[in-house]
């Protein structure tokens, strides 16, 4: 397995960098404000297969991609204060709209999880990497992209969970503020194969 990847490189804001141990991938955070902030992060990392026109190999058309690759959050590395707010403002909009049934039924990998990280300072946030063979192939190779969640386009739109984000980033965070994460296009690649499955 090969990483390509390339650095968001921007004065007075949030910066990213990917870094890849075995089958972890952990995502370095700088930030380069004069503040501190509230951000969030994906509880899952998305990619795409260049030889399909999808967004990510995962969801509920997993067998039509011969490889589905994912990375999943690992536990505990949110900020508990500001992640009880998101939580609770999460339930409370479920509710709102009539999905109270779904309240307490996510798994590990929906959401966000909300960090807080000073003036300067550095935060690393690790994901533990899948491969999943779905196919009887006998050799199978390609280039993988992730495709990072466009939380500040989220935001603007129309989108499911758009509301309940929205409400989170609008809270009064004292001397810290909440930025959202650009869109980041073409930071992060892995070369796969069929050997790197299931591992």
């Amino acid at each position: 397995m090969l990483l390509f990847s390339c650095k968001e490189q921007h004065k007075n804001t949030l910066n990213l960098t990917y870094i890849k141990n075995n089958q972890e991938i952990c995502l370095q955070f700088k930030n380069d404000t004069s503040k501190d902030i509230i951000f969030l992060v994906p509880n899952s990392l998305e990619f795409g297969d260049k030889n399909f026109a999808s967004y990510s190999t995962r969801g509920s058309r997993e067998e039509d991609y011969p490889l589905n690759v994912y990375a999943v959050i690992e536990p505990g590395q949110f900020s508990e204060s500001f992640q009880k707010k998101l939580d609770s403002i999460h339930d409370s909009y479920l509710a709102e709209i009539g999905n109270s049934a779904f309240i307490g039924g996510e798994r590990s990998s929906d959401g966000n999880s909300a960090l807080y990280l000073k003036s300067n300072d550095i935060i690393k946030v690790k994901y533990k990497l899948t491969v999943k063979q779905t196919l009887p192939i006998e050799k199978y190779s390609s280039k993988f992209k992730q495709n990072y969640y466009p939380y500040d386009k989220v935001l603007k739109g129309n989108y499911p969970e758009a509301e309940y984000l929205r409400r989170f980033s609008k809270l009064n965070f004292g001397k810290a503020k909440f930025i959202a994460q650009p869109i980041i296009e073409d930071s992060l690649f892995l070369k796969i194969t069929e050997n790197d499955a299931n591992k």
